[in-house]
């Protein structure tokens, strides 16, 4: 039955990796905030089939995008609240003797408002501080507990680049995305941001949309304006729906692949029931011979040998999903990974280690019924 427990494990295992996964991504994704176009200065074709040879390297493309094309793009929409930017960048926020390494945006006064954020203390800044390259800062609740432990941040001084920032807000938590922890960065003001690295463009353009249903047509409009300043090979732009599809369209294929993978296992545990039971039709030989002589009908001979291999392999099904739904369990307690085992993967694990008894049951059951009791009884 080993060879059952493990394929039947691991197909439920890894499978509950790949879903989790998935979710994990869509729960990502969907975080960005609701309604968002995305605008982004590099050529990217979200397609699986799309030949990468194609596209343009992020890293080697040349970012055209200026404040002035945002400010068009504002007018166009007629809501300058709708559009903001995002430039990102790395570096150490430095607290007393603490310092922590993490991922600073530099955003719009309206970035909460476009992605759905929220304060837990404090508040976001404002268009006057954006304005005037104000030195404040948002900071999510990982760099809070790293350099402030059990401190109130609200109004502190911290150093980044070399300069001092306010504490005015503290981001509410949002948690880990696939390790990522989304708690760990904090939000400037893109003018102050732009001026500290010595910047000009922003990294994305982020529009968003009243309601779903006025997604398409926000899209047409940023390519509108993007079209009158840019080449076509000069920007992108998606929505929540085309990465999450994508996403889901990678995942799905990781998904089958792992367990196409696992599958191999059962296949071989499978393989040896199969060889145990030739093994028992060999030593049984008199049994089956008796049987015969007292009546027993091919039938029940085959189903005999048969019932006994689908037994072997539905008892290492059940044990395999115990095994997989521990495993699961501990990968989430241990590794911090998501996992999801659905009922769906559960019952089609059990259906195929069923199935694994019967096909490969069938040989050794038919070779038994076939014996010739005369032959069979005469066996040593």
């Amino acid at each position: 039955m080993l060879g059952v427990i493990i394929g039947v494990g691991f197909v439920i295992l890894l499978v509950s990796l790949g879903s989790g996964a998935r979710a994990e991504i869509t729960q990502g994704i969907q975080g960005l905030g609701s309604n968002l176009v995305i605008a982004m200065p590099f050529k990217v074709e979200l397609d699986i089939n799309a030949n990468p040879m194609q596209q343009s390297s992020p890293v080697l493309s040349v970012n055209k995008f200026t404040m002035r094309i945002v400010e068009e793009l504002a007018k166009e929409i007629g809501d300058e609240r709708s559009v903001g930017v995002a430039t990102r960048k790395s570096a150490y926020i430095t607290y007393k003797n603490k310092r922590y390494f993490t991922t600073i945006n530099g955003t719009a006064a309206n970035e909460f408002y476009i992605r759905d954020l929220k304060t837990e203390e404090g508040r976001f800044f404002n268009e006057v501080e954006v304005d005037a390259a104000q030195p404040v800062i948002v900071l999510g609740k990982t760099i809070v507990r790293a350099l402030f432990e059990d401190e109130n941040p609200i109004n502190k001084e911290v150093y980044l680049k070399g300069r001092v920032f306010k504490v005015i807000g503290v981001q509410e938590e949002k948690g880990k995305t696939l390790l990522i922890d989304q708690d760990a960065v904090g939000f400037v003001p893109h003018t102050i941001l732009m001026k500290i690295f010595g910047v000009s463009k922003p990294d994305l353009i982020l529009v968003k949309a009243p309601t779903p249903d006025s997604v398409s047509e926000y899209v047409e409009l940023t390519n509108k304006v993007l079209s009158r300043f840019l080449q076509k090979e000069d920007y992108t732009i998606i929505t929540q729906e085309d990465a999450l599809s994508f996403a889901q369209d990678i995942t799905r294929i990781l998904t089958y692949l792992l367990g196409g993978i696992a599958g191999v296992s059962l296949l071989v545990g499978g393989i040896g029931i199969m060889n145990i039971m030739l093994v028992s039709v060999t030593e049984r030989t008199r049994e089956i011979g008796i049987r015969k002589a007292v009546g027993a009908k091919t039938r029940d001979i085959l189903l005999q040998f048969l019932v006994e291999a689908v037994t072997l392999s539905v008892i290492g099904g059940i044990i395999g999903i115990g095994v997989a739904i521990l495993g699961s369990a501990l990968y989430e307690y241990i590794l911090k990974l998501r996992t999801e085992v659905t009922p769906w993967i559960i019952m089609l694990a059990f259906f195929f280690s069923m199935l694994v008894g019967i096909f490969f049951g069938v040989y050794p059951a038919r070779k038994a019924s076939r014996l010739d009791p005369i032959e069979s009884l005469r066996y040593e």
